[in-house]
């Protein structure tokens, strides 16, 4: 199950913006050891003051929390557009409401060790397909997102694969890219089927907020 919560009523949920700013932590800072700022366990940075849309993952039957993405539309503050910008191999410049920026994607640490690949892969499914039912609901057209190479196999396993456009090795440990996912009915069809589901996994009153780009 995806709940969805705008950043400025993020204080009205303090266990699932507390469990997704730690994993952050624990998965860019110290995992893939990426330069970000890490304070008394937390990594939080100017993109979460600009009002992003979260998706939380979580498991309906435990609460347990599973995984997170921020969203941004690139005609706003994104981090594309000014933290990474002169880090790739080639420039990139998107700006458009259509088009949004997914960020800080990551599957969050199990509170024993390593989460189970397969719990993991689930998790990244049903993140990926929130974000394509959000992005059809408001007239998203794509979604731009830096990814390693590691996620390569797991984009194509899932069934929604990116353009990939730039490169950088700048970043971290490992090669990143800058990818384009086109966002439409058919891509959500085969998300949902390759999950096994048949209608929304992001609850009902998350969607109340969201609104049409164009």
């Amino acid at each position: 199950m995806i709940r969805l919560i705008q950043g400025n009523r993020a204080k009205k949920f303090p266990t699932e913006i507390n469990s997704m700013f730690r994993a952050r932590a624990k998965v860019f800072g110290e995992r893939l050891g990426w330069d970000v700022v890490i304070e008394d366990g937390i990594e939080r940075d100017e993109f979460d003051d600009a009002n992003p849309l979260y998706l939380i993952q979580f498991d309906p039957l435990t609460g347990e929390i599973g995984g997170s993405v921020r969203m941004l539309p690139t005609s706003g503050p994104n981090m594309l557009g000014s933290c990474f910008a002169g880090k790739f191999d080639e420039p990139i410049d998107i700006s458009s409401p259509l088009i949004w920026e997914c960020t800080r994607f990551c599957v969050h640490p199990a509170l024993f060790g390593e989460r189970d690949p397969r719990s993991s892969f689930k998790i990244a499914c049903e993140i990926n397909l929130g974000v394509c039912e959000v992005g059809l609901f408001a007239g998203i057209e794509q979604i731009q997102a830096v990814y390693d190479e590691a996620m390569v196999r797991v984009y194509r396993k899932i069934g929604w694969e990116p353009e990939p456009m730039a490169k950088s090795d700048q970043l971290g440990d490992r090669t990143v890219y800058v990818g384009l996912w086109d966002v439409n009915e058919s891509i959500l069809s085969r998300l949902r089927a390759n999950l096994g589901v048949s209608k929304s996994i992001i609850e009902p009153e998350g969607i109340r907020f969201l609104q049409k780009v164009a």
